[in-house]
């Protein structure tokens, strides 16, 4: 919970609990209930909340939990792991929508990294068809957001290396991973982005690429949470399988790194 609270006295304008960097997959669905329940609870922020599950019934009941919290929203990744067609995609998402979208508004979420990819096709009849109320898109991409314009959904960009170029596009915000560590740095860079700021934003997209640069040297989002530790925040990244990796360079960097990128992002 104290994450919640950084959060909550940071610049951003709303907390997403449950995404990918928040490692939804590491929890049973008692434990993401209730976690759901109290963040809201303690959060003074508007709360997204990653309702991802690898089956259709437990997906919507966690739809219909998150929304008896009080969440603003869902975000709903195509079911994972096993390889699905466009077709089955497709219809997960309409059957969702048909049994969940009453409960609160549903956000498509596409990360295709890590899961299915939702075909740009799709994304748009769905969107259109008024039963998604936006999306996040993680694909890193800004062409696939660019090709969602004039759907009338609310278009979000959801993978920080994508952050400028679809600020600048259709992108009306951002779900950042990084910002559960660097609130302030992506914060700051969005606002250079959205007032025209070329000069603050090249200097603090420097920053922040630094920082993504770091991170994939490790396995997701391992380098998130060990910053947010390093913050003295309670995270508590798992290194026992990390196998050979800078971590004791990363702290070192990250520590003297720190200050002057919350000096600058003010």
């Amino acid at each position: 919970m104290e994450v919640i609270d950084f959060l909550s006295a940071s610049p951003v304008e709303g907390i997403s609990i449950f995404g990918t960097t928040g490692n939804f997959l590491h929890f049973d669905v008692e434990e993401r209930e209730k976690l759901v329940s109290f963040g809201i609870k303690r959060s003074r922020k508007p709360v997204a909340v990653g309702i991802a599950h690898s089956t259709l019934d437990v997906t919507v009941h966690l739809a219909e939990q998150a929304a008896d919290s009080g969440a603003s929203l869902a975000l709903v990744l195509p079911p994972y792991y096993f390889k699905y067609s466009e077709e089955q995609i497709e219809n997960f998402y309409l059957r969702l929508a048909e049994k969940a979208a009453k409960f609160l508004p549903l956000y498509l979420y596409n990360i295709p990294f890590f899961t299915a990819a939702i075909p740009l096709a799709v994304s748009r009849r769905l969107l259109e068809s008024g039963m998604y109320a936006g999306i996040k898109d993680s694909s890193g991409k800004p062409e696939y957001l660019e090709g969602l314009t004039g759907t009338g959904k609310t278009l979000l960009v959801g993978n920080d290396t994508a952050l400028c170029d679809s600020r600048k596009g259709p992108a009306v915000g951002v779900i950042s991973g990084c910002a559960a560590a660097l609130p302030e740095l992506v914060c700051a860079l969005d606002r250079a982005v959205a007032s025209g700021d070329a000069g603050q934003e090249a200097k603090l997209w420097g920053y922040l690429k630094e920082f993504i640069d770091w991170l994939n040297a490790f396995p997701t989002p391992f380098g998130v949470a060990e910053a947010c530790r390093l913050r003295k925040l309670p995270a508590r990244p798992d290194s026992t399988w990390l196998g050979n990796v800078p971590l004791e360079a990363y702290r070192h960097w990250f520590l003297n790194w720190l200050p002057h990128v919350l000096e600058d992002s003010k």
